[in-house]
């Protein structure tokens, strides 16, 4: 009997329902007006609920190991850190957050690496190879953020804040229909591969209306 299955009922109602209202929270969050009461209360209940759902992932993993649960773990502590801090001042207190978020995104990217190889070797190297480049496409883009000015940090802070969001917004999209995907009748590779077209798409769709002016911020 593992030390941690007492646990394992209570993190399951965690992860569970609080992972539905979390999607529930972003998709109200994503149809609103980008800066309202409503769309920021949304999105404090998305980057709450998504926190919980991930460190309750990690929980599961000390039952039965997933490496690929604490990879998006990891990820989706990252891209909430980063988005949340995208939205302030630059300060020695937001640089010290951005920091560990990018070391926090590093380390998940060799994590991904390692397994990787690993499944390289068992014929299984697809799915990490998909996390391994989104993780450091990720990492890139959070080491170039950390390197601009205040100038362009203030140009750069909306996309990468959607950019972010829409990212941990896919994952916590993934984890249910990987999981439910068989009883859902989803081929394996579209319950896999499919949620992934939602963070390219949520970001092309607000950069293009960002740069038609079409993005409008209440005050």
């Amino acid at each position: 009997m593992s030390i941690w299955e007492p646990f394992d009922p209570v993190s399951y109602f965690l992860h569970t329902i609080l992972g539905g209202l979390g999607i529930a929270g972003a998709l109200v969050a994503l149809a609103v007006l980008k800066g309202s009461s409503n769309h920021i209360w949304a999105g404090r209940l998305f980057v709450f609920a998504a926190f919980v759902a991930a460190a309750t992932a990690v929980v599961f993993s000390f039952t039965e190991f997933s490496g690929a649960a604490i990879a998006s773990s990891a990820i989706t502590f990252s891209c909430l850190g980063a988005a949340l801090l995208a939205l302030r001042p630059k300060s020695k207190a937001v640089l010290g957050g951005e920091i560990v978020t990018t070391v926090l995104m590093g380390l998940a990217f060799l994590w991904l690496l390692l397994g990787l190889s690993m499944s390289i070797q068992g014929g299984t190297w697809l799915p990490p190879l998909l996390y391994s480049l989104f993780a450091v496409g990720l990492l890139i883009g959070d080491v170039r953020f950390l390197r601009l000015d205040e100038q362009q940090r203030t140009d750069a802070r909306l996309p990468r804040h959607f950019s972010r969001m829409a990212f941990a917004f896919a994952i916590a999209v993934h984890a249910p229909i990987v999981t439910f995907g068989d009883e859902l009748g989803i081929h394996p590779a579209l319950a896999f591969f499919g949620p992934f077209i939602i963070w390219p798409a949520i970001v092309l769709f607000f950069k293009r209306r960002q740069a038609t002016g079409k993005l409008t911020l209440a005050d």
